[in-house]
């Protein structure tokens, strides 16, 4: 680790650069963004080389055994890439937080009603469902691991004290990543590379866990692209070979090469001063 940490409330994040996609740029402008409306929070990422950004601290892990995953672009194409995913049921073991919120770097903050969190009582949440922010329902797919088995949830935004609960649920989430074959015959869902929201979902039934993040997970889905990140923060996407918005609203971009074509506008608007006053949001 490069530096201890100032602050009990944090963001944890995990980022590993494959052979399409810099996860560790990602990684940086999630930061920044956190940094922007979240600035008394602390930031740490997990990672296997040692990288220079806004992180109070840098904690070195190797992949281990990595899978492979094909995505599908706004063009229609494939694009099958290595996928280093199989570090973040370690999150509870490696944070230097009492209250930590989990983040996929891909996950873009453009206002403060996640700080809640750090000021409740809660022990652990996470969403248990997505909406596709285009209006197509393109995520219908993604409600349940199958239709006779359990809800799916989300892993990218979860957040977890530092407790006995938190402690139990990534064991479990350990144990369904180790048994990968036994819990895909028993929940029924679709095979494939390790899923961590398969196996927070099943974690969450086994503890029979049933409290969630209130909001969605409003997310672009990968075959949308950014248009342009506005000044104030305006999210525009391309849609129907037009053009819509969002304002003021955190934001889950599946199309991670979409992110990395408006690194500029990002920065621009993460290093320039909130103008907007936020008010923080419940659950």
């Amino acid at each position: 680790r490069t530096n201890l940490m100032p602050t009990e409330n944090g963001v944890l994040l995990f980022a590993y650069d494959n052979e399409s996609i810099k996860y560790t740029e990602l990684a940086k402008l999630c930061a920044l963004l956190v940094r922007k409306h979240l600035p008394n929070t602390g930031v740490t990422l997990v990672t296997d080389n040692l990288i220079e950004g806004p992180f109070d601290d840098v904690i070195l892990v190797e992949t281990g055994n990595s899978g492979r995953r094909t995505f599908r672009n706004p063009n229609g194409e494939t694009e099958e890439v290595t996928w280093h995913n199989k570090t973040r049921p370690q999150a509870y073991d490696l944070t230097p937080y009492e209250k930590t919120l989990l983040l996929d770097v891909d996950y873009l903050m453009f206002n403060n009603s996640l700080q809640w969190l750090f000021e409740s009582d809660k022990e652990l949440l996470c969403h248990n469902t997505a909406y596709d922010i285009t209006g197509k329902d393109t995520l219908l797919d993604e409600k349940m691991l199958h239709w006779s088995s359990i809800p799916m949830l989300w892993a990218t935004v979860l957040y977890f004290t530092k407790n006995d609960t938190a402690r139990e649920f990534f064991n479990l989430v350990k144990l369904v990543q180790d048994n990968y074959q036994y819990y895909y015959n028993l929940y029924n869902f679709k095979m494939g590379p390790y899923r961590n929201d398969y196996a927070i979902s099943i974690a969450y039934n086994l503890l029979s866990l049933e409290h969630y993040l209130l909001d969605p997970l409003f997310t672009l889905p990968s075959q949308f692209i950014i248009d342009t990140i506005r000044e104030d923060g305006t999210l525009v996407y391309e849609y129907d070979k037009e053009v819509a918005y969002v304002n003021n609203t955190n934001v889950h971009i599946m199309n991670k090469h979409s992110i990395i074509e408006h690194v500029n506008e990002i920065l621009r608007y993460a290093t320039q001063p909130t103008l907007i006053y936020e008010e923080n949001q419940g659950a």
